[in-house]
């Protein structure tokens, strides 16, 4: 099964796109792009995180339109925004 980033959802196709822990250790779930050092590189929710994500659909060979619709779909499964969106 192909690995993806438990934020974004981009494909993990290398360890040099995997995030880094505290301790600089690599985190195994999250790509470089959403966790840095042990934290979220932006604090926000789920549905601005899919705003901004929407932006980089031609990235992913869909519209914005498509990409925020996938988006939608696909976070509230991950782990990152899971329990969040209960409280949200």
């Amino acid at each position: 099964m192909e690995k993806i980033c438990q934020s974004c959802g981009m494909p993990i196709t290398d360890n040099s796109q995997l995030a880094t822990n505290l301790d600089g250790s690599v985190n195994q779930d999250y790509c470089k792009y959403c966790y840095k050092d042990g934290k979220f590189i932006d604090d926000v929710t789920m549905e601005e995180y899919i705003d901004m994500c929407a932006q980089f659909g031609a990235q992913a060979n869909m519209t914005n339109e498509e990409m925020k619709a996938f988006c939608q779909k696909l976070f509230p499964t991950l782990k990152r925004w899971k329990d969040k969106t209960k409280t949200e």
